[in-house]
């Protein structure tokens, strides 16, 4: 009886009512009017297509808006019905956010470590890729056991001749130098012969997942840059081995680009991502994992491996820095599509009194990426996140700085990054290494550009955008 009256009672009853109302019309209609079919048919496709726009421009997250969509395509008539009739969620509001309890960072180096907890002695920030150029030259050159190179991108030109010279070198006097390139990132930037010349030189190189057809694995790319050298030094960051990272070759303006040098267990951790992808790949040629090390500073190096689980680390570490923050969050990121829970970490942050500021690009380089990367920063806007546009070119930075802590990483804040590819970076508790990262923030901060209103036409156009922000 308790049911039925809920159900009499409910939401769902007038639905229920309407769901048969429509389905008593429709076998009349198959019945008796059978030559009213065709143009029912056709109104029936432009009524599903106008309710799914109308879906598509609400202002519930992806999520709702895809089962609405999906409704009004499985069951034309009565899923138009529901999908209209369905109530409307948005993106959170400022008692949620209150009522949500905040991420204790002081247990940052246990409980976000895909690795183990760690810690390092020493932690370089470099604000541009022209600074960490030299640096790592000096470290591949002082190499006496291991360089081990595992690079998204690596591009023939200025910074790769110099590297390659190096290797080389190294190799033909004994030290162990291996690389690791992904075989979407540098399929247009390697010549096909790669392996055979670095083996001539006495490198061994390995190319994760070669484009093929078909292969069920091909969005899932090596989307990491680790420099490790020795198992004692190690850099990370977004900083590939092309030019333009390093100022060499103009593209899109300025390139704007972060990373960070690590000595002690954090080196070492980065080192062990580099065996693991190796010998996931070469079971022929097993690498041994690196001693650990040690150090005085907590820090979590943090990983994803580009295969399909459930729980990202990435993902879980971004959320517990932005939830953890109370005076200050720095985010700088090239690719804006997060999922609902990034957003309202975000926009809590905000709404609890914490300075959150978001960096974005002003010139972009894809134009659909940078529609839906505005349109959410937008969004956020409104929620009390202040954003601003990287004026002088393209910014490619993954940074964020949550009160004392800085992270590094190779992870964009997009689905493919978050959800799909094999990332890693750096988080590390110092105040000093901090206040860097915000330094650098608050400089280009202070030269950007504010969002560019927009016209309600591109709002509701970039919304339908929205529906594909899983492909990004």
């Amino acid at each position: 009886m308790r049911k039925l009256k809920y159900f009499f009672c409910g939401r769902f009853f007038p639905f229920a009512l309407i769901a048969l109302g429509i389905l008593t019309v429709g076998i009349v209609l198959a019945v008796r009017l059978p030559a009213l079919l065709a143009p029912i048919a056709v109104l029936e496709r432009i009524a599903a297509v106008l309710a799914a726009l109308a879906a598509a421009c609400g202002k519930s997250p992806s999520e709702y808006k895809l089962l609405r969509v999906v409704l009004i395509l499985l069951i034309p008539w009565v899923g138009t019905a529901a999908a209209l009739l369905l109530p409307d969620r948005t993106a959170g509001s400022e008692e949620e956010c209150a009522a949500s309890a905040p991420f204790p960072l002081s247990a940052l180096a246990e409980n976000l470590s895909s690795v183990g907890p760690c810690s390092l002695k020493t932690a370089e920030y470099f604000s541009v890729g022209s600074e960490m150029y030299p640096r790592l030259l000096e470290d591949l050159k002082g190499a006496k056991k291991s360089i081990y190179l595992e690079f998204y991108i690596i591009a023939e030109g200025i910074f790769w001749s110099d590297v390659l010279e190096i290797l080389t070198e190294k190799a033909r006097a004994g030290v162990d130098v291996r690389v690791i390139y992904d075989g979407f990132g540098c399929v247009l930037t390697l010549p096909p012969s790669f392996e055979k010349e670095m083996a001539r030189r006495g490198v061994k190189a390995y190319c994760f997942r070669p484009l093929g057809f078909p292969s069920r694995n091909a969005s899932r790319r090596d989307h990491r840059k680790i420099a490790a050298i020795d198992g004692e030094i190690a850099y990370t960051g977004g900083i590939n081995l092309a030019d333009e990272y390093i100022g060499e070759k103009i593209r899109f303006g300025h390139w704007k680009d972060t990373g960070i040098r690590v000595t002690g267990g954090a080196a070492a951790a980065l080192a062990l991502l580099f065996t693991r992808t190796w010998n996931a790949g070469n079971p022929s040629d097993v690498l041994c994992p690196p001693k650990p090390s040690g150090g005085n500073i907590p820090c979590a190096v943090i990983s994803d491996d580009s295969g399909d689980r459930e729980l990202r680390a990435g993902h879980q570490a971004l959320l517990k820095l932005f939830a953890g923050a109370e005076k200050r969050l720095y985010v700088n990121t090239p690719y804006l599509a997060p999922d609902l829970p990034l957003l309202r970490a975000l926009e809590c942050a905000a709404l609890s009194g914490a300075d959150v500021r978001l960096m974005i690009p002003h010139i972009p380089d894809k134009k659909y990426p940078f529609l839906l990367t505005r349109s959410y920063a937008a969004e956020l806007e409104k929620s009390g996140v202040k954003v601003r546009e990287y004026t002088d070119g393209f910014l490619h930075a993954k940074s964020v700085v949550s009160d004392g802590i800085a992270f590094v990483s190779t992870y964009n804040l997009d689905f493919r990054s978050l959800f799909l590819q094999a990332e890693c970076g750096v988080a590390v508790k110092q105040t000093a290494l901090a206040d860097k990262l915000a330094a650098d923030f608050l400089t280009a901060w202070e030269g950007g550009t504010p969002l560019p209103a927009r016209g309600r036409a591109h709002a509701l156009f970039c919304r339908i955008l929205r529906l594909t922000a899983p492909l990004l």
